[in-house]
């Protein structure tokens, strides 16, 4: 129906341009007025919206998962997100082509397998020795857990020789008549060389004697893929030759159990021969994993670059999950340093956190409860002008949506639940962090909305 009435307006334009020249030309000059007329409109009306010119948010932040790594190092990545920015600017920028990534989702086919094997720009293959035969589509594409009844954990190496053995009597035939290799425990270990980790590796300004002499963990589920089984294999025989990276972003599931040997140290978790602590403060809320305290704060504070996040015209729903998961690294990174007492270092990421990512002009639910944590370590540190603005900032974003809730309650049931529980929360939280941070005038506004929403939507404290 729209385009009948843009075909009237090229005659009724037509008709106007004959008084001028002939019908002909009219025409012509008609059908050519009205075709360039709706794309220079829209563009003059839309193109600030639009314009993704100076967006680099994709590439900056690919750079700053590499500039996580030290040399040589081995990355896993999970989806699309985490792997096809970081091999651009590794092609096309030539920016640490040195690490090799590791994309988990395509780990499982063999001919991915195969790429890994051999030597790509600055990187060398991977440390997997399986021949072709042993992963080739069709073999060991899933091998199941059978419990063997074996007394503590087994050396990785051992588990490896024979889930890739073809000897039969490694193996089990199931109902369907076919036989095939199985997984015959979960609980694993790798006996730590500290002279090979030492010297080819290095735990920073840990204490050396935190070295464990074998590294002990179970893997998690009931069975194993071809790509966890390259892992084992790398991890049976790389001897600590190459650091070995998971992105922040991978899911833990596909840790293989080894949380608590992996440290953050930026936006990848390296592979340690040390027990992961955990860090508690005066807040059960605040407890967090320790880090790499040292060489996180070198990367997050002078490597990364943050580019024009903060003022970026626009983000879209990625790179804004992005600005949260950032703001909780730094986070994590200030918690760790304020256990450590190094005040004047956890201040510093504080700053540059709000220096580097609009915190303030983002808000979702669960961005909400990450500025709670941005605003109590900020008391902590006597920061109380930065934390008392991200306070009043952040209650009035949740006085809004809450309000927004409230509005809907009228008309019919509400449907985001989670959200008013997650601002009510953080407001309760507000109320009682400036009571212990002794700041009565902000307690009694936030206190004043925090009843105001109780009676609304029948809550109480």
């Amino acid at each position: 129906a729209f385009t009948i009435w843009i075909g009237m307006a090229v005659f009724a334009i037509s008709d106007w341009i004959k008084k001028f020249m002939s019908p002909k030309l009219a025409g012509i000059a008609a059908t050519s007025v009205c075709l360039l007329a709706a794309p220079i409109l829209m563009a003059s009306q839309n193109w600030d919206d639009h314009d993704r010119s100076n967006k680099t948010t994709a590439r900056d932040l690919a750079k700053d998962y590499l500039a996580s790594c030290a040399p040589n190092a081995i990355l896993f990545t999970y989806g699309d997100n985490d792997t096809y920015p970081l091999w651009y600017v590794q092609e096309v920028e030539n920016f640490r082509p040195d690490v090799r990534i590791v994309n988990l989702s395509l780990f499982d086919t063999d001919w991915y397998i195969n790429q890994l094997k051999k030597p790509f720009n600055a990187s060398q293959p991977l440390p997997i020795t399986m021949e072709p035969s042993a992963y080739v589509s069709g073999v060991r594409d899933v091998l199941f857990y059978q419990d063997f009844n074996l007394q503590g954990a087994q050396n990785v190496a051992d588990v490896f020789e024979f889930i890739t053995s073809d000897n039969p009597d490694t193996k089990v035939q199931y109902q369907s008549g076919k036989t095939e290799n199985f997984l015959p425990t979960k609980n694993l270990k790798l006996v730590v060389d500290a002279e090979k980790f030492n010297a080819h590796q290095s735990i920073g300004t840990k204490d050396p004697n935190r070295i464990v002499p074998q590294m002990e963990w179970t893997l998690p589920g009931n069975y194993i893929t071809k790509g966890q089984i390259a892992i084992l294999d790398m991890l049976a025989h790389n001897d600590w030759k190459r650091p070995i990276y998971f992105a922040f972003t991978v899911p833990s599931s596909n840790f293989l159990g080894l949380d608590k040997y992996l440290f953050n140290e930026g936006f990848a978790l390296r592979l340690l021969p040390i027990e992961k602590k955990q860090v508690t403060q005066n807040n059960p809320l605040s407890q967090t994993d320790e880090v790499n305290t040292d060489l996180m704060y070198t990367n997050m504070m002078q490597k990364f670059n943050w580019a024009n996040m903060k003022n970026a015209p626009y983000l879209d729903p990625e790179s804004s999950k992005m600005v949260l998961l950032s703001s909780n690294k730094f986070a994590e990174l200030a918690r760790n340093l304020i256990y450590e007492g190094k005040l004047d270092s956890a201040r510093n990421a504080m700053k540059k956190c709000l220096d580097v990512l609009p915190i303030k002009t983002l808000y979702d639910a669960n961005f909400a409860l990450s500025k709670y944590e941005l605003v109590e370590i900020m008391y902590e540190l006597s920061m109380p002008q930065e934390a008392n603005d991200l306070l009043k900032q952040t209650q009035g974003l949740i006085v809004e949506e809450l309000n927004y809730h409230a509005s809907l309650i009228k008309n019919s049931e509400n449907l985001s639940s989670r959200d008013i529980q997650l601002g009510m929360f953080v407001l309760t939280q507000f109320d009682e962090m400036t009571k212990r941070y002794n700041q009565p005038q902000l307690n009694k506004e936030v206190n004043a909305s925090l009843s105001n929403f109780e009676s609304i939507f029948g809550m109480s404290r």
